[in-house]
């Protein structure tokens, strides 16, 4: 909101402990700047009405997907609806950068998917112009992309590997030295965002709390992180941010030392790193595609309500335990939904194995979507992993787990005929 009330004025500040203008990406302030001037009072309706029509698309476009991927018309719409009773229809709904940047990950998914199968000269443009598009909305898109390596690697066939590689990430590479040279005409630092000062400090957190000397050099930041860091209160990075912006430093220069402390801490303790970053993925992830309570309980989080009982079962199981019918049901639908989701989270991760162990022509496409989404997974575990990161996913996630049910029901059917 600070960086589209910038924009709307015309200036964008530099010199405090974390500008906005440094800090995040142009493109979802900017969209918030265009629509307070085009509806007034009416803006933050307008744009989430925007937000549900742009991910209407992505389900209609997942809707294709699946039957070009030959599920049958019930298995493809109910793979295309289901993560709209997810954590995604939270994100529609709210005035946060996750709504549109999912659209434009999963188009680009979903686009390479599709030419996996039939291959269209236009699909690399495409791709290259929403991840470049993509970009703007999040800084983490220019790691991430890397993940669409062998999707595009897949799509494009022999012949013309390299010209879809180019198509596909120059429009991402040039937007993004855009930005590090806008930030550094008006900062002097070439920086694409200032982000590191808040979350590499955080992934040391957890380390830190164990007593592992990550801060224990004679320096103003390393002094400063003594000084204010506790534990794994977050809050306590800003404190130190602050500390160090009255001290003299830029939020660029904040943002180095951060960046170097974070991958000291790799060379010094890679053990202690990797394990913390495994531990960073927690089970209920994997129910994501299915779990209406779980989007309940987000909708209450994120309007400020004070989450419903039903949607926390370690709450009402002492009443459940006491005969409280009522309760009991619930839970029953709590971990009936979650363990839904579950499964069609386990079936997304088998499904481009089983399909190439049984010579499908669709199993290498696939392959080329599921690494997609293992590298964004991959990208935020050693940093930080929140469960609206993995909104993107939800689609490509269902896709894989139709397609693999798809083959089921086909063999069976098979069989029975045979």
């Amino acid at each position: 909101m600070d960086f589209a009330q910038q924009i709307v004025s015309g200036k964008l500040p530099t010199g405090t402990a974390m500008p906005a203008s440094l800090f995040r990406m142009p493109g979802y302030p900017t969209l918030i700047a265009v629509f307070q001037y085009l509806f007034d009072n009416g803006w933050k309706v307008a744009l989430v009405l925007l937000q549900i029509a742009a991910n209407s698309l992505l389900a209609i476009a997942a809707y294709r997907t699946a039957a070009i991927l030959g599920l049958r018309w019930a298995l493809a719409l109910l793979v295309s609806l289901l993560p709209s009773v997810g954590i995604g229809v939270v994100m529609q709904v709210s005035i946060m950068t996750d709504a549109i940047y999912s659209v434009l990950f999963g188009c680009a998914a979903l686009s390479l998917l599709r030419a996996g199968l039939h291959t269209s000269p236009r699909t690399p443009l495409y791709v290259g112009l929403l991840l470049a598009t993509a970009m703007a909305f999040r800084e983490a898109t220019v790691f991430i992309a890397a993940a669409f390596v062998p999707a595009v690697w897949i799509a494009a066939g022999a012949g013309r590997r390299w010209r879809w590689l180019c198509l596909s990430f120059l429009p991402l590479l040039a937007f993004t030295a855009c930005v590090m040279t806008a930030n550094f005409i008006r900062s002097g630092y070439l920086v694409a965002t200032t982000t590191p000062q808040i979350v590499m400090v955080q992934a040391l957190l957890p380390l830190y709390r164990q007593g592992l000397p990550l801060f224990d050099d004679d320096t103003s930041f390393d002094r400063a992180a003594r000084e204010t860091l506790r534990g794994e209160d977050y809050t306590s990075i800003a404190e130190m941010t602050v500390r160090l912006f009255r001290a003299g430093m830029s939020a660029p220069q904040i943002a180095a030392e951060a960046r170097h402390r974070y991958f000291r801490a790799w060379t010094r303790f890679p053990v202690a790193m990797a394990l913390t970053s495994i531990g960073r993925y927690h089970e209920r992830y994997l129910a994501l595609p299915f779990h209406p309570l779980n989007t309940v309980r987000l909708l209450l989080l994120y309007s400020g309500h004070s989450v419903a009982k039903i949607a926390e079962p370690g709450r009402p199981w002492p009443n459940a335990q006491k005969g409280s019918a009522g309760v009991t049901f619930w839970l029953v639908v709590y971990w009936t939904t979650r363990a839904i989701g579950t499964v069609i989270g386990v079936l997304a991760i088998a499904a481009p194995f089983f399909l190439l162990r049984n010579g499908d022509h669709r199993a290498l496409a696939l392959l080329g979507t599921w690494l997609i989404c293992v590298g964004l997974v991959a990208v935020y575990l050693p940093v930080h992993l929140n469960e609206r990161y993995l909104v993107p996913l939800i689609p490509l996630q269902c896709l894989l787990a139709g397609t693999l049910c798809s083959m089921i029901i086909n063999m069976r059917g098979t069989r029975a005929t045979v």
